[in-house]
Order: C-alpha cells, then structure tokens, then sequence
C-alpha cells in the first residue's frame, strides 16, 4: 500500500498557507544573503547529473543559503528524478532507509516517489532498507520539497533516502546503488546543515575545513575532518554518498554559498553554519 508522509514541520520551519509560503520563499531569493534575484526557470530536461549540498534548517535561519542552491539548479534544467538523501533525526527505524511508494505533502501539493527507480536503487544496495519508520518525522527532506516545488510544480518524483548510520561504508554503498541507476537527468540532494551551536568564527573555521574537503572531492579526507575536528555536520554521510557519486559520474564542486544562522537571522552567540554547493560536468 503507498505510503502518505509529511507535511511534518510545515508551520514551524517554513509557514503553513500556500500564499505565505510562496511569499517566504520568494523572500528567500531577495534577502540580502540569498541569491538577489528570483530564479530564472529552464523548462530544458537536465541533460547530465546535477548534484546539491542543501540546508536543511527553519527557512528564516537557512533559507536564503538554500535558494543559491536553487537558483543555480533552476537555470540547468528540470530533473528527470530527484534522490533526496536526509539524515535520521529521530531515531526511528532502519540505519540505512528507502521508501519505494507513496507520496510527500507540502503546502504546495504533493510530490509522487518514483518507484521503480526506488526498488532497483534497493535491489542494488546491500544496506539499505525499505522502511517508511524514519520519513514519518522528518523534516530533512521535506523542507528540500517546496523550493522544488516552487520551481516545478509537481512535475517531478522523489526518491527519498534516510540515514541513521552516515559511515564511510554506507556512504560508498549508497553512492555505488545511486551510480548503477540514476538516468543522466538526475538531481542528487544531500540535505545536511554544518556546525551546530558553536561561536561564529569557531563554526566557520571548521566548516571551511570540511568545504575544502568536499572542493577536493576527497572522501576520506571529508571523512577524516569531520571526525579529526570534531564538525557537527548533521548530514555528513549525505555528503559521503553524494561525492561518491561525484567521483563516479565525474561531477565537479561550485561552492555558491556559505553563511551562518546568526548572520542570516541578525543574532545568537552560537550559530549553526549553512552551506550550498552545486555538483556538474
């Protein structure tokens, strides 16, 4: 039986009337850390993979940071099938998590899983698990939907993906099972925020210390940092599976955007830091 998630944190971390919505989003673009402008769409199918590192936080908080991400995405293309990879924030469920059905509800209407991609990206992975246990309160991939959907509508289909163990192994199993079936027009998103709740300048010394090791495209180096420094990157293994992919698919890193909540928001002592970085041929 398919399966019907969210909208779980609609009214808390982006607001819960389709006109508001809009409007914050759209505010998202014009703020003075985002992007500047509001994206300019291509109706074009993307014609190779794009990948994303994305924010995943409140939209007053991260907002603005996920809409240079979005931007950048709205003038390649739209994507034939979208692979959302979030972390597992309550607990709940398998370590490795796919759902193969259903759909995911925002304010802005729904958004259909694209199952048959699902099942072989399932059949290709020996860790991952169909399990619908952890997307029933998860916000890391929701709050990725309605700046898709803004661009979009709902001509496009997910593939959602949670993880609870972010290692290096499930990182190169995943990355592997995404690179044997994603077609050429898919749009790969790591949802993950960086440190968490440290001083400005403490939180952007680490995360420049991670950033530069995605730039490389060095898995264990990425890996080693975060472990090394101690970074509180919630979505970590996301970034894992996603330059996985990157290697194999021989993408290459833009950095578009950092910036911290305390920056965005206009106060806090200890800030959550924010990064948007775009993968291409």
């Amino acid at each position: 039986m398919a399966k019907n998630f969210g909208p779980v944190v609609a009214g808390k971390f982006y607001p819960g009337r389709r006109e508001d919505l809009i409007d914050k989003i759209e505010d998202c673009y014009t703020h003075k850390f985002g992007p500047g402008e509001l994206p300019e769409v291509s109706e074009e199918e993307l014609a190779s993979p794009v990948g994303l590192i994305a924010p995943h936080a409140g939209y007053p908080y991260s907002g603005p940071v996920a809409a240079h991400a979005f931007r950048w995405l709205s003038e390649l293309g739209k994507p034939e099938a979208v692979v959302i990879i979030g972390t597992n924030h309550s607990g709940a469920g398998s370590s490795a998590s796919l759902v193969t059905e259903g759909r995911w509800s925002t304010p802005l209407g729904e958004v259909e899983f694209e199952g048959d991609l699902a099942r072989k990206i399932l059949e290709s992975s020996e860790l991952l698990e169909p399990d619908p246990a952890p997307f029933r309160r998860e916000h890391s991939i929701e709050v990725q939907l309605p700046f898709l959907q803004h661009l979009w509508g709902s001509e496009f289909s997910i593939v959602p993906i949670c993880l609870k163990d972010q290692t290096e192994k499930v990182a190169g199993d995943v990355g592997s099972a995404l690179e044997e079936n994603l077609p050429e027009g898919a749009l790969i998103i790591s949802s993950t925020d960086f440190t968490h709740y440290e001083p400005r300048e403490v939180a952007e010394e680490k995360d420049e210390r991670a950033i530069e090791s995605i730039m490389n495209r060095e898995v264990g180096e990425f890996y080693e940092t975060v472990r090394e420094h101690k970074i509180s990157i919630c979505g970590y293994g996301s970034i894992g599976v996603l330059l996985n992919f990157a290697l194999k698919r021989d993408l290459l890193p833009t950095r578009l955007k950092y910036a911290t909540s305390g920056e965005v928001a206009g106060y806090g002592r200890e800030v959550v830091g924010y990064g948007a970085i775009g993968f291409r041929r």
